[in-house]
């Protein structure tokens, strides 16, 4: 059978590629995966991971970390120098030979699933022990109306310095899927997730809180970030051929419904993202 068979354009994609694409794109946007505090940032050798950047990133003055502010101390306008980094980020389409998913996520991935693996390392720089006994604050006079109160929202964060941070790796798994959405009238092809997990965390009440922010993390930051509209998916056949095809295109493209001979669109297996796009020129 031949792939157009039941649609006018099909389109795969490998799992070998995507996680290729994503270390290129690691290295060469390395502020997407880095997230640290200015005095980190400009201090590199602080982060808890050397960040292997493209040549191209310096050449072009991009910057390697994406500047944060640092973590306030409630009560004070002092806070605390950090940094985030995602080292590593790995998608293995079903059947899953490549990443062994936790028992938590019950392994082995399920048809029509997909898993990702993070690598994680963080770290929280606290400053040194004669700094803080020069900041400690006096008494305050009883009865003064700021007494208690944290200082105004507008006090800017000063953050304290340090010499290193306490840094800490951790891995998680993902378990999830692909599906088509509809967002602003345009089909894309949105990843999703039904498990998160984060590998020996103690205690149990710690890593809980963690996968939770994290999870968090995944489904409302990385995840639509890696989001393709479908228009996008396939080669753009038109490029290059304004005689046939008008700029802007007048094709359109949209998912071929699910049916009989067409299971499931997405479909996720042989290692690969398969889509079925019936196409139509207006």
């Amino acid at each position: 059978m031949a792939f157009t068979d039941n649609c006018d354009i099909f389109a795969s994609f490998h799992e070998e590629g995507f996680n290729r694409i994503l270390g290129h794109v690691r290295r060469q946007r390395p502020s997407l995966f880095n997230h640290a505090t200015a005095d980190v940032a400009n201090h590199p050798r602080l982060l808890c991971k050397e960040i292997d950047a493209h040549p191209i990133v310096a050449l072009r003055n991009n910057p390697k970390v994406t500047i944060a502010d640092p973590l306030p101390i409630p009560g004070t306008n002092f806070g605390v120098n950090f940094a985030v980094q995602l080292v590593d980020l790995q998608i293995d389409f079903h059947p899953g030979k490549d990443i062994a998913l936790p028992p938590e996520l019950n392994p082995p991935l399920q048809a029509q699933r997909l898993a990702i693996k993070v690598g994680l390392c963080g770290g929280i720089g606290c400053p040194d022990k004669e700094l803080l006994d020069r900041l400690v604050p006096p008494p305050k006079v009883p009865g003064r109306p700021t007494e208690g109160k944290d200082p105004p929202r507008d006090t800017p964060i000063v953050a304290l310095p340090t010499r290193q941070l306490h840094c800490f790796c951790l891995e998680a798994y993902v378990h999830g899927g692909v599906r088509i959405a509809t967002h602003h009238g345009k089909p894309y092809l949105e990843p999703f997730m039904d498990g998160f997990e984060i590998v020996d965390i103690e205690p149990k009440g710690l890593e809980n809180s963690l996968e939770c922010y994290l999870g968090l993390l995944m489904r409302l930051v990385v995840l639509p970030g890696l989001r393709i509209l479908l228009e996008h998916a396939p080669l753009n056949l038109t490029q290059g051929a304004t005689d046939l095809f008008p700029q802007p295109t007048n094709v359109t493209l949209s998912a071929v419904p699910v049916s009989a001979s067409v299971p499931n669109n997405p479909a996720i297996e042989d290692d690969q993202l398969k889509v079925f796009i019936h196409s139509e020129v207006n």
